[in-house]
């Protein structure tokens, strides 16, 4: 079956682990959204490897990976990552990239960083020019993979809009970029990057109509959606199932099933709402325990309870058919294990998630406990040998929520995987 992975809820959910468990099934897995803003963590042969774009299903023998058109693409980081990645023996001549991914220039990096120190009130963006690629690719002025091998067309398309983003940076009283600072580099990688550039959207069709059983990835969590998350504190395109037609080229018919990623608890980085988050011991102890420490940028995530109010309204959006659980072996040294199960606003309890950020900062979270386990889960392979304080906290979620959880995992590991 053809299936989609994604996050439920502000990212860092353990996407990564997830795809590397699941990419052995099928034959193709593709990225569909997202740019260098992701962190995607993986253990390959013990050693800890965090992937920003290429797709996590490289690491699965006799799999084809594929960027799809909805990636913005820093091609300089794009051929670091694979340099990375054959440094440690895996070969990448199945990698197919998008002729039709947006770019991000020096210029977007620098105006990203320009706006977000303009703003009353951050959005925690990581400052490496997505936003303002997307911004391009929206205003109809971006520029692609495609144009970045020929060196011609490259330096035609990138010279007035380099132009223009200088003339937007002096504005705000930031240092220009001059295009001849970065326009020779950009080729050479333009040159590396030309084996794998292709017109994704005719081999993913044609993959499809083979029967190839396909593997979709995105990037980020669904509550972080420009459309659906808690906007403005969102990323600049679309984790949610419907970037996946618009990052692919494919259409609904190629999608049979929805697994989302949540962990045990939640976590956000950057700015906006957070209903459940803590802020006493606990939170320093939840953090330490899930070494909760952003793979792009490094920032300490904050952290807080399961909300299944706003877990549910995530399923809702994207259809989600199973649960898959990271890092429930965190919880192992908790006493008292809390889950929200309605949001108290104005004296009002309601089961509604409104991912307005004036709403949200209104939210008294409600709360039900569950009694710790007490027990190392990291070293349980079958769902029937769980504690059965476990087992009653994931059979909650499963109810509370009507998806049935259909994968555990109890460590970073892919061993460390239970499936139901």
């Amino acid at each position: 079956m053809n299936t989609a992975v994604m996050g439920l809820q502000w990212g860092d959910e353990g996407k990564g682990k997830a795809i590397d468990y699941l990419a052995h099934d099928f034959d193709v897995v593709v990225r569909y959204q997202g740019g260098h803003n992701a962190g995607h963590t993986i253990y390959y042969q013990g050693e800890k490897v965090v992937l920003h774009l290429l797709p996590s299903g490289i690491f699965s023998e006799n799999t084809i990976s594929v960027m799809g058109h909805g990636v913005v693409v820093n091609p300089q980081q794009l051929v670091q990552e694979i340099k990375e990645v054959e440094s440690l023996g895996i070969q990448l001549e199945s990698l197919e990239l998008s002729i039709f991914c947006p770019l991000i220039l020096p210029v977007h990096q620098h105006l990203d960083i320009v706006f977000e120190n303009s703003r009353y009130e951050k959005i925690g963006t990581t400052r490496r020019g997505i936003g303002p690629a997307y911004e391009d690719l929206t205003g109809r002025r971006a520029v692609f993979i495609g144009d970045l091998l020929d060196k011609d067309k490259f330096y035609k398309k990138v010279t007035p809009l380099n132009d223009y983003y200088n003339k937007l940076i002096g504005c705000y009283g930031g240092e220009q970029i001059s295009i001849d600072s970065y326009i020779d580099d950009y080729i050479e990688t333009g040159k590396y990057l030309k084996p794998f550039a292709k017109n994704t959207i005719y081999s993913l069709n044609q993959y499809f109509r083979e029967g190839k059983r396909i593997l979709y990835e995105g990037a980020q969590g669904v509550l972080l959606d420009i459309n659906f998350g808690t906007y403005p504190f969102v990323t600049s395109s679309n984790p949610t199932v419907g970037g996946i037609c618009t990052g692919t080229g494919l259409s609904y018919k190629a999608l049979d099933k929805i697994i989302g990623i949540t962990k045990a608890y939640t976590t956000r980085v950057g700015g906006g709402p957070f209903p459940s988050e803590l802020f006493n011991q606990s939170a320093e102890f939840l953090r330490e325990q899930g070494k909760e420490y952003g793979a792009t940028t490094g920032r300490p995530r904050r952290v807080g309870w399961l909300d299944l109010v706003a877990l549910k309204y995530t399923i809702m959006i994207n259809g989600v058919d199973q649960i898959f659980l990271t890092k429930l072996d965190v919880l192992d040294a908790f006493d008292e294990i809390k889950v929200v199960t309605a949001y108290q606003v104005n004296g009002k309890e309601t089961d509604i998630f409104n991912p307005s950020s004036d709403y949200l900062e209104k939210v008294q979270p409600i709360c039900q406990s569950f009694a710790g386990w007490r027990q190392d889960t990291g070293v349980i392979n079958h769902y029937h040998d769980l504690p059965g304080k476990t087992r009653d906290y994931i059979t909650f979620i499963e109810n509370f929520t009507g998806v049935p959880l259909h994968y555990i995992s109890v460590g970073t590991g892919r061993h460390q995987t239970i499936k139901k």
